[in-house]
């Protein structure tokens, strides 16, 4: 979570990120009436400013109201699953539901930097057909080969 109220633009946040997930606003971003007549929330981090950092947070007002954050409620390919791990049940923008703890025993996601001890919460799917090695199996790769 980031205060834009106390966000002084320095950046220094975004070079320590190791997932280069935060961004800077360099110019005023759009606003709808609605977010302009809302008080600045940290929780929600709207409305958007100019001259300071931010990153995604899910969507928080819309996960409160039961819907999708809107990365994966506007993915027409249903790419996009969003779900909470203790519910044990993840669902994308065309309705279909995957059990969380499957996806995970089955080893069929990973964890980006998951080795740098951040307990990073996001998980990805690598498709069936890939043409690229996920971390985990190019660390295994790489474990064969060095032992060789």
């Amino acid at each position: 979570m980031m205060d834009q109220e106390r966000c002084i633009g320095c950046r220094n946040c975004i070079a320590q990120c190791p997932y280069s997930a935060r961004s800077f606003n360099w110019s005023e971003p759009p606003h709808t009436p609605e977010e302009l007549s809302r008080p600045y929330s940290m929780e929600y981090n709207y409305p958007h400013r100019k001259g300071v950092v931010e990153k995604c947070i899910f969507c928080p007002e819309l996960l409160r109201a039961g819907k999708l954050p809107v990365c994966a409620d506007k993915c027409t390919m249903g790419a996009v699953y969003f779900g909470d791990e203790h519910e044990d049940v993840v669902i994308n923008s065309k309705g279909e539901t995957i059990q969380f703890s499957k996806i995970v025993q089955r080893g069929a996601s990973f964890r980006m930097l998951e080795e740098l001890g951040t307990e990073p919460r996001v998980y990805y799917l690598p498709p069936a057909n890939r043409k690229y090695d996920s971390p985990d199996e190019k660390r295994a790769k790489q474990a064969e080969t060095s032992q060789l």
